[in-house]
């Protein structure tokens, strides 16, 4: 999951001087690729690592919750315990303080085997990104390293959050001549943003080249977290009117994010439009092949039906735009989702275990 990562052009195109993601763009072969949208913006993190990590929606939590921090106080099933099930070794990477949205306790919780933080990388050998965040490339660096350590043929789950990525963004700590700068008005913080994209994008090319020269079968998924906070002025040269006057579905503009599944072998290639991030490990699981719960076989069912479903609303299979609510005509199947996930989450005494556990 990769800090802050968007395009936004999914908002409404403009003209830079350079592309922002040459590499990603190009990509086709073995590849999926396609809109992800999720619940907050700006910030908020922990929120779409729970909607990937668990499939729960935080849909249906109190506005401004924060479920690592309020809600996940024991062990809970996740994508972690589903390939835990088949042998897999599962770590999680963060290439900042661990006690950040309390993953240090989240984490074990959610059945990784092992966390590593900023306190795992040497200082001395990693790139910063303004001079404070540890940049992509280093954090892809300790992937590979996790990747050559383990036995050959030892199945591994390796989830990773970058940060370089984070706000607030302003002078930038690299020759103006490798910028990206959007060229028909003033945006300096921008201009940073993008120029970062640009680095975590040279980053992503490094992992998949190294990955395309290994033999063992391997899947790399990347997907932003929210979009970044940027000046509403240039969110709304980009729309064309005040923030004030968006409807619903130029609203969700501002909750997508790209996300892209890159394999070393043969995967069916796809653009997926919409697909909203409770969603995506139901997607891996399916693509990888691996066997999935009867939750996870459920929500790739739901999709069909509902692609989104996010904090700010749903949309339908026809691309129509609904808020959560009674006037909903997939209400039925909210409230249905919205039980199961509170058995899931809170009802830990009466859980039936065997919903979110691998089948084969």
């Amino acid at each position: 999951m990769n800090e802050a990562w968007a395009d936004l052009e999914m908002i409404n195109t403009f003209e830079t001087n350079q592309e922002p993601m040459p590499f990603i763009d190009s990509l086709e072969d073995n590849t999926i690729k396609g809109k992800l949208f999720v619940s907050v913006y700006g910030g908020g993190t922990c929120n779409s690592e729970y909607e990937f990590l668990t499939g729960d929606t935080v849909a249906f939590l109190p506005a401004g919750s924060s479920a690592y921090q309020q809600y996940i106080q024991g062990q809970m099933p996740s994508l972690a315990t589903v390939l835990n099930d088949q042998g897999y070794q599962s770590i999680a990477v963060h290439p900042y303080y661990g006690n950040g949205w309390n993953r240090d306790k989240v984490y074990p919780y959610l059945g990784f085997d092992q966390f590593l933080d900023i306190k795992d990388f040497d200082e001395e050998q990693v790139k910063l990104a303004r001079d404070v965040y540890i940049e992509d490339s280093s954090s892809y660096e300790k992937l590979i390293a996790l990747y050559e350590e383990k036995e050959e043929g030892q199945p591994l789950f390796l989830f990773n959050v970058t940060i370089q990525n984070h706000g607030g963004y302003g002078l930038d700590d690299r020759d103006s001549t490798d910028r990206v700068v959007v060229t028909q008005n003033d945006h300096p913080q921008v201009d940073q943003y993008l120029s970062l994209v640009k680095r975590s994008d040279e980053a992503f090319k490094g992992l998949v080249n190294y990955f395309s020269q290994e033999e063992e079968p391997t899947i790399i998924v990347m997907f932003g977290d929210h979009q970044p906070s940027l000046p509403a002025e240039f969110l709304e040269e980009l729309y064309g009117k005040p923030l004030s006057q968006l409807s619903l579905e130029e609203v969700q503009r501002k909750y997508q994010v790209p996300f892209i599944i890159w394999a070393n072998y043969d995967i069916p290639e796809q653009d997926i439009e919409m697909l909203s991030a409770n969603y995506l490990a139901s997607l891996v699981l399916e693509t990888a092949g691996v066997q999935s719960s009867p939750y996870f076989d459920y929500l790739g069912q739901l999709s069909k039906a509902l692609p989104v479903i996010t904090a700010i609303g749903s949309v339908d299979k026809e691309g129509q735009y609904w808020f959560n609510n009674a006037s909903n005509p997939y209400y039925n199947l909210l409230e249905e989702y919205k039980i199961v996930q509170y058995n899931h989450l809170f009802d830990r005494k009466h859980r039936v275990e065997e919903l979110f556990k691998a089948q084969p």
